[in-house]
């Protein structure tokens, strides 16, 4: 009868252990693959949810803003701030009420705030201001002004409005949001 021997050769051991790290590897570097390709969409997410929400919010206010008089709308803004009169919600004993506000939004570093005075506050400049952090991220917010000129054809833009009696035709935001990359989100809000 003839002995088998069933050892296990250093070759064979070699072999083996050379299959086993090479298998790991390929398992640790798919895994690492995925989990910062999850962080980084992750990210992409929070921007442009943020750039969601913000862009809502101002088009909501503006599209409910209203005039103070037939003289004078209360209405102004440059290139990085807005004022403007509007209805604004509320809720107050389970119900949603629309409650007239004077708004102002601007960037302050890079902290997007929503200024806001309430009911006859609103139109007490010296009243209390409630600040609202919309974004922490914020890099630029730059408005635009569309007017219709007599004569010509189409919205032409500046960077101010000061025209006390009248609300501009259309308000342009271009919003510059930061994170690993920069992203830009721009929406043209018309008055209704």
């Amino acid at each position: 009868m003839k002995k088998i021997n069933k050892a296990v050769t250093l070759i064979e051991l070699l072999i083996a252990s050379s299959i086993f790290a090479i298998v790991m590897v390929t398992i640790y570097s798919a895994f690492h693959t995925g989990l910062f390709g999850y962080r980084d969409i992750e990210e992409n997410i929070d921007i442009y949810q943020t750039a969601r929400i913000i862009l809502e919010r101002l088009n909501l206010d503006l599209r409910n803003s209203f005039a103070y008089s037939q003289d004078e709308t209360k209405f102004s803004g440059n290139n990085h701030e807005i004022s403007f009169l509007t209805l604004a919600e509320n809720f107050s004993e389970d119900k949603l009420i629309l409650n007239y506000a004077f708004v102002s939004y601007k960037l302050e570093g890079k902290d997007l705030l929503r200024l806001f005075r309430r009911n006859q506050e609103a139109l007490n400049d010296s009243a209390e201001i409630e600040p609202q952090e919309l974004s922490s991220n914020v890099e630029d917010l730059i408005f635009s002004y569309g007017f219709i000129e007599s004569g010509s054809e189409g919205i032409k833009w500046k960077d101010s409005w000061e025209d006390k009696k009248a609300f501009p035709v259309a308000v342009k935001a271009k919003l510059i949001i930061t994170g690993k990359k920069k992203e830009e989100f721009e929406r043209t809000i018309y008055f209704p």
